[in-house]
């Protein structure tokens, strides 16, 4: 198989009817810091609850240090009906010569969760990921505390990997076991598909 385009992941804006993902700016400091302020939204995240509240600007300033070196594309969520930035999102572990990245790092505030703002973020990534960039791999990882979020990732048609053990070492101390999915490209027509029937269902 040969590849003629360059597997080359950009800040971009890209959206649905509900949700516009747009690149991750200082502009967006106080709609996050609002949503942020949630000690939930943390439990299983690498970073201590109240760092993007308290400081959000500065949180900003170091989430693009980050990506200065083309590992990360980061994202605002911005809910469309409130027109607010109700949470956050990346491309990250960017591998280009293997057209293959992770979609992490996402959070949102308890008025966007339980709605279908998380479902049409999945969509727009890995639409972008697999249609626009011509990805072969997507992965994604999370605390195996979390089985929220592997249900969420089985529903939409992701295969479970493993383990990785004592993974991280989290704010608090404990050694997390992350547990890895992906989904690759020939994969993609079918969780496409669902993903789509999750949506319609949702607008129903």
């Amino acid at each position: 198989m040969s590849f003629c385009n360059s597997f080359e992941p950009r800040p971009v804006v890209i959206e649905s009817e509900r949700v516009r993902l747009e690149p991750l700016d200082i502009h967006h400091a106080d709609d996050l810091a609002v949503a942020a302020d949630e000690a939930e939204i943390w439990a299983y995240m690498p970073l201590a609850a109240g760092v993007v509240r308290d400081d959000c600007r500065g949180w900003i300033e170091a989430t693009h240090r980050d990506a200065a070196d083309g590992s990360q594309v980061p994202f605002a969520i911005v809910d469309r009906l409130s027109g607010r930035a109700v949470g956050s999102t990346r491309y990250l572990n960017i591998r280009r010569a293997h057209r293959s990245l992770e979609i992490g790092y996402t959070w949102l505030g308890s008025a966007a969760r339980r709605t279908p703002i998380n479902t049409h973020c999945k969509w727009l990534l890995l639409s972008h990921a697999f249609d626009t960039l011509g990805a072969i791999r997507v992965e994604f990882k999370t605390d195996n505390r979390n089985a929220r979020s592997q249900r969420a990732l089985e529903r939409i048609g992701a295969t479970r990997e493993g383990l990785h053990r004592q993974h991280m070492i989290m704010p608090d101390g404990h050694l997390r076991d992350s547990v890895y999915y992906s989904i690759i490209d020939k994969e993609w027509t079918d969780v496409s598909a669902r993903l789509q029937q999750m949506l319609s269902a949702a607008s129903g």
